[in-house]
């Protein structure tokens, strides 16, 4: 849909003196008329306005890149004088969602001396949908930093302007870097932005609604807004089967995100590990096999190379109906394998899933943590270098297990 085509958008921010809206809204006499506007801020290049009293035009692009900064000083003294004059200003760009915004949060910066973030937060109250891009973002911290004088001379506008394009393009390359595994509603990334803008940035401009983070060495949980929701599994690097047993609840927030309509971000330092998440989600949501989960997940990571460990984990998941546990004799047969007990060994043929119960996320809130440690505390001692194995008892219970229509069961002899 192109702008011509976009519906009439506008909506008061400050006591119906100050507006925010779409090109659509202010080519509208109409519209203007009804709301008593007297005065027009136009912040884009794609229309150019006649030339008259009490408008004013800023020709940017809705690109990063671009240096809005320098104008918002004449912004928003311009908003100010209007005020002053009893008028009523409508400030809008093509969608009414980034550039106008930037303005509006500049005004409201200067004027009642709120930081970057509480100005976006008050807008967004008013108009839900507003989002200035990363780099519009960088430039209301700036533009605080500036003292609201950003100049050619100023120095804090030179600092900026000198990492601006630096900073651009290292978040351009993390959006780049989300690889799309199911379009429109799972995507991996093995790095995210420790800074909340940037963070926040990239959940909106991917339209991702839910985030799904597994820190792989005690890494500090993102700062996210509440408009987000998110699942954090702590998986320490010491516990052989901490990943194995968290595959339900990650499946699990998938699960419920996408059937919610949102859209996931599956995030980890370690890739292997995202990988065997979204394999595990495609198995038990597709009734799949490991093999074929793995096909899916080739075409968008075609360099990825499948491990030992990969396999393992999705055969492992498949073996225990997708709900592993620390005293599944499936899992404690892998757990023996380190201490020279029975190897196992799982069909690798198409997996038919069985309808099981899993844990599920709250969906009235907002985060999840999920901490291995506790459960890791039952586990079995049998792991301890100077445990001894009762052999004969593991291969009894490996004996006993049987597939059946492809979905681990045990049947006693």
């Amino acid at each position: 849909m192109t702008w011509s085509d976009a519906p009439i958008s506008v909506d008061a921010i400050i006591d119906d003196n100050v507006y925010i809206g779409n090109l659509s809204a202010a080519l509208s006499q109409d519209v203007r008329k009804k709301l008593g506007i007297t005065h027009l801020l136009s912040v884009c290049t794609e229309h150019t306005f006649e030339s008259r009293p009490n408008a004013m035009t800023i020709a940017v692009q809705d690109s990063e890149y671009e240096d809005l900064l320098i104008h918002l000083p004449d912004a928003c003294n311009f908003i100010q004088t209007a005020l002053d004059q009893g008028g009523k200003v409508l400030v809008h760009c093509v969608m009414g969602i980034s550039r106008s915004t930037t303005v509006v949060c500049a005004y409201l910066m200067m004027s009642q001396r709120l930081s970057a973030s509480a100005a976006i937060k008050y807008v967004r109250k008013r108009r839900p949908e507003v989002h200035p891009n990363y780099g519009f973002m960088k430039q209301l911290h700036a533009f605080a930093d500036c003292r609201y004088k950003p100049s050619c001379t100023n120095s804090e506008y030179i600092a900026w302007k000198r990492r601006q394009k630096r900073d651009v393009t290292k978040y351009l390359n993390w959006i780049a870097d989300s690889i799309p595994v199911v379009p429109d509603q799972i995507y991996l990334t093995s790095e995210f932005p420790g800074d909340p803008d940037a963070a926040e940035s990239l959940l909106l401009d991917m339209s991702v609604t839910h985030l799904l983070s597994i820190s792989s060495a005690q890494l500090p949980k993102p700062n996210l807004p509440p408009i987000f929701q998110h699942c954090f599994i702590d998986i320490p690097n010491n516990a052989r089967e901490a990943l194995l047993l968290e595959l339900p609840n990650a499946c699990s927030f998938i699960s419920d995100a996408i059937g919610s309509g949102g859209r996931v971000l599956v995030q980890c330092r370690v890739e292997l590990r995202a990988c065997i998440i979204v394999c595990a989600h495609l198995m038990a949501s597709r009734h799949i096999s490991p093999r074929q989960s793995y096909r899916i997940l080739e075409a968008a990571l075609p360099l990825y190379n499948p491990t030992t460990i990969f396999y393992r984990h999705l055969e492992l998941f498949a073996a225990c109906a997708y709900t592993p546990t620390i005293n599944h004799p499936v899992v404690q047969a892998w757990l023996a394998e380190k201490s020279g007990g029975p190897s196992l060994k799982v069909s690798k043929k198409p997996q038919s899933i069985v309808k099981t119960s899993t844990p599920t996320t709250n969906s009235n809130s907002p985060s999840l943590t999920i901490n291995t440690s506790a459960s890791l505390s039952n586990r079995a001692t049998s792991n301890s270098p100077n445990a001894s194995f009762n052999l004969t008892a593991i291969s009894e219970a490996l004996a006993r297990y049987h597939p059946t229509n492809g979905v681990g069961s045990f049947h006693r002899q």
